[in-house]
């Protein structure tokens, strides 16, 4: 855990040129905490849409790809953070706000103490299928998994969370730590789901192969054995790293994977093969 006055040095150090505007903002909605809707959806403007770069960065027991934080998202923090903004401060930027507004809003949750307000906006993103906002509140860091661990979103909520980031095709690898919440459950869901889009003739999430192999549940095996003769790239891929994590629990598909490598043209995917036929 952390505690705001150990991320408002390092976010401002990242700020540069931006940082004596976000000083300034700061102790505006300090002498007047009804500045807060008002300056907010100026920071795209008033700063950069810009990435903010550097890479992976950890503050505290947050991990954040800056890569993929605009320097607005990272004023939006540093003001948040800098003015101890409450749940209901924070909820009522966010029912109020534009799509950006609220992008900017759930990014900086990464950088804020977990507690009502993470629940009550991770319970609002569920209502959305805005992928700019499921970006926002799941992906390049590992707020999520963070959350959970701390009890600020229960396992029912973090697993229709993921079933949404299924649902939307987004990459298992872009939320940090999401597939620590592997489970049974969550595995049952997003077989459900694979079988629903399957029958509508729609594409299946890639990385439902990845998280059966780590929780399977009934009927996974043969979904992953399935997926090694399947005509995606990808899925041949997500199934063999699932049936890889398998073996590590016993499964014995030894003979389903030597009967594959003759007839799989991928050279990467053959050596996932190789190593689950031994």
């Amino acid at each position: 855990m952390f505690r705001r006055a150990m991320l408002t040095s390092p976010l401002r150090d990242l700020l540069g040129e931006h940082g004596p505007l976000a000083e300034r903002l700061v102790e505006e909605v300090r002498a007047d905490r009804g500045r807060l809707p008002v300056v907010f959806p100026g920071l795209p403007r008033r700063t950069a849409r810009a990435p903010v770069g550097g890479g992976r960065k950890e503050f505290g027991d947050a991990l954040v790809d800056l890569d993929a934080f605009r320097v607005c998202d990272l004023v939006a923090a540093y003001l948040t953070t800098s003015i101890n903004a409450t749940a209901d401060e924070l909820i009522d930027v966010f029912l109020h706000g534009d799509i950006e507004e609220r992008a900017m809003l759930l990014r900086s949750l990464t950088f804020l103490p977990l507690g009502d307000a993470t629940q009550r906006l991770m319970i609002e993103v569920l209502r959305t299928n805005i992928v700019l906002h499921l970006e926002a509140a799941l992906c390049d860091h590992n707020l999520l998994t963070r959350a959970i661990r701390a009890g600020a979103v229960d396992n029912d909520t973090g697993n229709r969370l993921l079933l949404k980031f299924a649902f939307v095709d987004l990459p298992l690898r872009r939320a940090y730590g999401a597939e620590e919440q592997a489970s049974e459950e969550l595995s049952r869901m997003l077989q459900d789901l694979a079988t629903e889009r399957e029958a509508a003739g729609r594409s299946v999430w890639r990385d439902t192969w990845r998280m059966l192999g780590r929780a399977p549940c009934q009927g996974s095996l043969a979904r992953l054995i399935g997926g090694l003769e399947h005509g995606d790239d990808g899925v041949r891929h997500a199934a063999a790293d699932g049936l890889l994590l398998l073996t590590e629990r016993g499964a014995g598909i030894a003979h389903f994977a030597k009967e594959r490598i003759p007839r799989e043209p991928r050279p990467e995917i053959r050596e996932l093969l190789e190593r689950l036929s031994r």
